[in-house]
Formats: C-alpha cells, structure tokens, sequence
C-alpha cells in the first residue's frame, strides 16, 4: 500500500503522490485571468509602465511628455485637449532636440537600419503609407506577353520520358 506524502524544504515544497491520485481528476478551480491593464487604469489613472507607450514617458523628453499626456487624459476643454496646446509645444520642441531618440524631422518615416521590418512592405511614394500585398500589382510592371509572343509549347516530361 502506497500514500502520498508532502514535505517541506525551505521555500521549496515536495509532494509525492501514487498512481490512485493521479487517476482523480483535479477539482482546484483557478481564478478568472484578469484583463491586461492598458494606458489607463481602472481607477482612472494613467498606466506610466504601459508598453503601449512605447518608453515616451522615460528618456530625456519623458518628463514634458507626461505633462502633456496627463493634460490630454483629463482634460475637459471642448474639443478635449484643447488647453494643452503650451504643454504639447514643450513637447514637441523636446522632440525636436532629440532626434535620433524620438522619430526623425522626416514625417515620421524612420531611415534606420535597425528596423527588421522597414523593407517588409513597398511604400507608395505619393503617401509615405505601406502598401499592402493584394493592393500590389502581381508583375513586375511589365506588360504581360500575348499568346503570339510566347515560343510554342513543348511536349512534356512524361512524354518525353516515353
């Protein structure tokens, strides 16, 4: 006859069970997960540590950049931020002084090398914005062969394997 047993080493705790408890199906219930906080909590607060934002609210500007974050969030002007206009002056002419920290003077498009992404989509040079893969033309930009300009067709493998 076989039990099962626990025992405590320090912070560790070992449990030795038999064949018999693992025929028995759990019957601990685990708690619903909780929703990721996003920017904003549920208090109402602003999240500082959200990925979301990108480490804005850190760096050299992070400071004018939570002003102004934090004048938009609770902001009550009509349209909302309106009264933020100085705080996200501050802001942006921190920008500018950090260029290779936040963004290039360039319309937002980042001629870093270090992006893996920069050369997965063409971009249309009109716009700046990606194209996508089915809005892309299938060819090369090449007017398609008529039947009379492709040589005729062969006999194939198998046949010639005959």
């Amino acid at each position: 006859m076989s039990f099962s047993f626990c025992k405590q080493f320090g912070k560790d705790k070992v449990i030795f069970v038999t064949k018999e408890d693992h025929a028995t199906p759990s019957t601990i219930e685990l708690p619903a997960p909780e929703p990721a906080e996003g920017v904003i909590t549920k208090d109402g607060n602003i999240n500082w540590s959200c990925p979301c934002l990108g480490g804005m609210a850190t760096g050299p500007c992070g400071v004018d950049f939570r002003e102004a974050f934090s004048c938009f969030q609770y902001s009550n002007a009509d349209p909302k931020g309106s009264d933020c206009f100085e705080a996200f002056t501050k802001m942006r002419d921190c920008f500018q002084q950090y260029p290779t920290v936040y963004n290039k003077a360039n319309g937002g498009v980042d001629d870093d090398d270090d992006d893996p992404l920069s050369d997965a989509l063409p971009v249309d040079n009109s716009t700046g914005v990606p194209v996508k893969e089915e809005d892309q033309p299938a060819d090369s930009g090449a007017p398609a062969p008529s039947a009379e300009e492709l040589p005729p067709q062969t006999s194939s493998a198998v046949e010639k394997a005959q």
